[in-house]
């Protein structure tokens, strides 16, 4: 059912092409939004498909629907687009959001037992270190821990890491291509620092984010501990049932977003 393009539900690429014009501002808090016939015409896809996509964007918040009158952009949708954010810099960069970066330390220093297994490199070998403080808006959002290969790392300089997010500064400063990256993501409690960077309690509950960044060549060129105020953000990812001849089999993503 909704129809499928290219493996992506047509339904959820006409929710994401109505939620990108409420979050930018296109459609603005309490504008009503076309007809279901207008959306079937515009997208070149079927009432269900519609209805699907509105459906979603109602249960997230972002539209209200008045029967006999219409659908209507959430008056609080500004709030709701704002208080939560994707983690990574050059996502809240492109969102036009104000983000301010302080970097807490930098340098050469031996590398931590799991961040040499991670970043397969040797027992003692040196890495270069780098902690941030980053703030969305004024507030503060997350602190960031960062590992690089001495290799790759020893090209990069910390006023670069106050004004670039260091994804970027590896390929435009150290010339490595970052191609791929995985994610996992656990509850912890603030120790008593990160409490203090973040305005938090001591022992309040924080998401971290572990992120390893590879190269072309599948190289690791980037380990990477992002503590967020669990308050500030989210993970969302949207998925689409996989069946097998007869039985469903399981879950496929479509899409993730923080």
């Amino acid at each position: 059912m909704g129809g499928r393009g290219g493996g992506v539900p047509l339904y959820y690429r006409v929710m994401r092409a109505l939620r990108e014009s409420i979050v930018s501002g296109e459609a603005a808090p309490g504008e009503r939004l076309p007809t279901e016939a207008a959306l079937m015409e515009r997208f070149g896809v079927s009432r269900v498909v519609v209805r699907q996509a509105l459906g979603i964007l109602e249960d997230d918040g972002l539209i209200f629907r008045v029967r006999g009158k219409g659908t209507y952009v959430s008056l609080d949708v500004e709030a709701e687009s704002s208080s939560s954010h994707s983690g990574y810099l050059e996502d809240l960069i492109r969102q036009g959001l104000r983000v301010e970066v302080r970097v807490l330390e930098f340098g050469l220093s031996p590398a931590p037992a799991e961040v040499t297994a991670s970043l397969g490199i040797s027992t003692g070998e040196r890495v270069v270190f780098a902690k941030r403080l980053r703030s969305v808006e004024g507030e503060p959002f997350a602190v960031v821990e960062s590992y690089v290969p001495a290799d790759v790392g020893g090209k990069l300089r910390l006023g670069d890491l106050e004004r670039e997010p260091l994804m970027r500064l590896l390929e435009t400063k150290a010339g490595v291509e970052v191609t791929s990256a995985t994610e996992v993501f656990q509850a912890v409690a603030a120790d008593d620092e990160t409490a203090r960077l973040l305005g938090i309690d001591p022992l309040a509950p924080l998401l971290k984010m572990t992120l390893t960044a590879f190269s072309k060549g599948g190289r690791p060129v980037n380990l990477e501990y992002v503590f967020f105020r669990s308050d500030r953000y989210h993970y969302r990812a949207h998925f689409r049932r996989r069946r097998g001849p007869g039985a469903a089999v399981g879950w496929v993503p479509v899409e993730k977003s923080g």
